[in-house]
């Protein structure tokens, strides 16, 4: 369950019916995810908390952030080699009673969720440069091994780049569920050069907007946050950031844009099922900032 510290208002589960927009629980096909059993797990989890629907939304960087070389990556899936190497005689224990083991189950999955990666019309795109109907096929794969409670759906988070732009221009995205909506990124430390094209031919183009976690950005100052806020475009809070999870200078930046009212909506941008474990407990909330971050919630079952 999560909980808030800080004037702490007991009893409050806030996470009761929620969207969560913002996530890279989809395996096999950015940083996020390592194997579908932990994939599963976090689900699980955020069940447990109340959460009723959760977009994921995989990096979508283009070939100017593709990783070519997986091994070389930090974040690098090992379940794409080591699980697909289980033995069939490993695959079929069975415990006396005759009954196949929930370990033997997910191995199972595993398996057929790496094969499948395999022998993928788009298995040689690099990660990181996954085209839209590549996500596609690894949404759909995982739905077929995925029988949780949580009603899943698949979006993207883009980064703003020229690849994008182009997307944009051919109306090639993955939205959230009202089709207008598209969730979008930077460096954490400069603006692409684009950027002002992109976010206008976004709108131009019929969509809006909604920039990813703006309290980390380092190159933005509270005179930008405005200027993008008054043309329109709509933030979303990693609520993570207000547990200190991304340090104190991030902590201040998104207390301030929620005070302000900036925010639209809020997400997890989980990656890691230890995320969830070690930074969900307690975040730095007073009575009414409480209020603002339910309301992101309340907006979040709106797209």
């Amino acid at each position: 369950m999560f909980w808030f510290c800080k004037k702490k208002v007991s009893g409050i589960k806030f996470l009761e019916n929620a969207t969560d927009i913002h996530c890279h629980l989809l395996v096999g096909v950015d940083d996020g995810m390592d194997s579908l059993s932990e994939s599963f797990e976090l689900l699980t989890q955020e069940a447990t908390a109340g959460v009723k629907r959760v977009y994921f939304t995989p990096h979508s960087m283009g070939l100017e952030g593709a990783v070519v070389d997986r091994e070389a990556t930090p974040h690098r899936r090992h379940h794409h080699h080591s699980k697909a190497e289980e033995t069939e005689e490993q695959l079929t224990e069975e415990g006396h009673d005759g009954i196949v083991s929930s370990a033997v189950l997910i191995k199972r999955k595993e398996n057929l969720y790496a094969e499948s990666a395999k022998a993928s019309a788009f298995a040689g795109e690099p990660e990181g440069g996954f085209s839209n109907a590549h996500l596609k096929e690894r949404f759909e794969e995982y739905k077929k091994h995925y029988t949780g409670d949580v009603e899943i759906r698949l979006a993207a988070e883009y980064m703003m780049n020229k690849e994008f732009l182009a997307k944009v221009h051919d109306k090639d995205l993955l939205t959230y569920a009202d089709g207008v909506h598209v969730l979008v990124e930077t460096s954490y430390f400069a603006p692409p050069v684009e950027m002002t094209e992109i976010l206008y031919s976004l709108a131009l183009n019929g969509y809006k907007p909604i920039i990813a976690h703006p309290e980390r950005y380092q190159y933005m100052s509270k005179k930008d946050y405005r200027t993008l806020k008054d043309k329109g475009y709509e933030f979303q809070l990693n609520f993570l950031a207000l547990a200190g999870y991304y340090g104190d200078a991030v902590y201040e930046r998104a207390i301030d844009l929620l005070d302000n009212n900036m925010y639209s909506f809020t997400g997890s941008d989980f990656h890691r099922l230890s995320t969830f474990q070690r930074a969900t407990k307690h975040l730095k909330l007073n009575s009414k900032r409480t209020d603002k971050l339910l309301k992101l919630f309340e907006n979040n079952s709106t797209i």
